[in-house]
């Protein structure tokens, strides 16, 4: 029934009317016209922030400052260079307009919409980085747990593979955890690689420090993973070994000296 009557003459002639009177003037022709002006001003603002949080991600420089006053010279670097606005008169305009207005006023100047922009930034950057890896295939993981400032623990995972320019090593995520023990910390890189459709069975190396929640034969996170995939080879840390080598030939040392 539906589909005769999308092709009835009647339904025919009334969708060609609405068209001709789209064509026209409208009642809410100037709505339209205020939306679409609305929309390319934010559009316009949102390029802006999008570049400078690029350009001090690209150079690892920090976001904030002891506030967010616009005018104020411990603001910070994101609001800062927002602020050198002598050549872009836009933005220059937007911040007189919009800045210092306190909550509740949308400027798109605020710390929560930063956060925002380098969250959906991230993600994107994880994407391509992810679709590279499946192009590539095979890779090698490397794992590392590190308190942040506010003494949360996370896994730092960093992933190695091979593209047609060269071998490339990767940042890929820092995700929180609560447990050291090897079969955890196995789990969260599993988890990890599954949610991202990486498969396990294409990992060719693995490398942590020498603890034994990471090397350990039986219950490391290593052993752990070679069930999984048993060409996932175990490379350990070099650095950490010779500082391991430094420590016990230190001991040592210390050990003929006092006998």
């Amino acid at each position: 029934m539906l589909l005769n009557h999308e092709n009835s003459k009647q339904h025919l002639d009334a969708m060609a009317a609405l068209c001709a009177r789209k064509s026209s003037s409208q009642v809410d022709s100037h709505l339209v016209i205020q939306y679409e002006s609305e929309v390319q001003y934010w559009q316009q603002v949102l390029r802006r922030i999008v570049s400078v949080v690029k350009f001090l991600c690209i150079r690892g420089l920090a976001f904030r400052g002891k506030n967010e006053l616009i005018g104020s010279s411990s603001n910070g670097n994101y609001l800062g260079i927002l602020e050198l606005s002598e050549y872009d008169t836009f933005l220059a305009e937007h911040i007189s307009k919009h800045a210092n207005k306190g909550h509740g006023h949308t400027s798109y100047l605020s710390s929560s919409i930063c956060e925002e922009v380098i969250e959906l930034m991230g993600q994107k950057v994880l994407s391509v980085i992810v679709d590279e890896i499946k192009t590539a295939k095979y890779f090698s993981i490397s794992v590392d747990s590190t308190p942040d400032i506010m003494h949360v623990d996370q896994l730092t995972v960093i992933i190695r593979y091979v593209l047609e320019s060269g071998p490339v090593e990767r940042f890929v995520k820092f995700i929180p955890m609560f447990s050291h023990t090897g079969s955890e910390i196995a789990q969260i890189i599993l988890q990890f690689l599954e949610e991202n459709g990486i498969d396990i069975e294409d990992c060719r190396r693995q490398s942590y420090d020498n603890a034994s929640n990471m090397s350990g034969k039986y219950n490391g996170i290593q052993a752990i993973l070679r069930e999984k995939c048993n060409v996932a080879y175990y490379v350990p840390c070099t650095a950490h070994s010779l500082n391991l080598v430094g420590k016990c030939s230190r001991s040592f040392s210390c050990c003929s000296q006092i006998f």
